[in-house]
């Protein structure tokens, strides 16, 4: 019996020296998934940094670009506020005037290819006649 005992005993300081080796590695291994966890946080963030300084050089360059052309509007000058009540303009004494009617008239443009001639004539005098 003795020696089945030893046996067992051995077993047990045998199997505790392979869980505390085994933990051991469990330990190492956590600890190198942290270290590359923080690595790859690390160049992520890395990555995501370069990209936004990438942006924002694009577009400022794009801005001076729409500025160049005359796309972006200037900031306006902000509002007055009023202080004063608003006093009402008299009345104007004569309403303005429409314009005349053959402003806005619409022509036909053979009778103003026929007109061409005629200002020509008067433009260039008697050479006009001649030539």
């Amino acid at each position: 019996m003795t020696s089945l005992i030893e046996q067992i005993e051995e077993m047990r300081v045998r199997m505790n020296d392979l869980a505390t080796g085994e933990q051991d590695l469990v330990r190492a291994l956590g600890e190198a998934l942290g270290r590359a966890d923080q690595k790859l946080l690390q160049d992520v963030r890395a990555v995501a940094q370069e990209h936004e300084q990438r942006r924002g050089v694009i577009l400022k360059e794009l801005q001076g670009l729409a500025q160049r052309m005359g796309a972006l509007p200037r900031p306006r000058a902000p509002f007055a506020v009023l202080e004063e009540p608003v006093q009402e303009l008299p009345a104007q004494e004569a309403p303005p005037q429409p314009p005349p009617a053959h402003v806005f008239r619409r022509g036909d443009w053979r009778e103003a290819a026929a007109n061409i001639h005629d200002e020509l004539a008067i433009a260039l005098g008697p050479r006009a006649a001649t030539g």
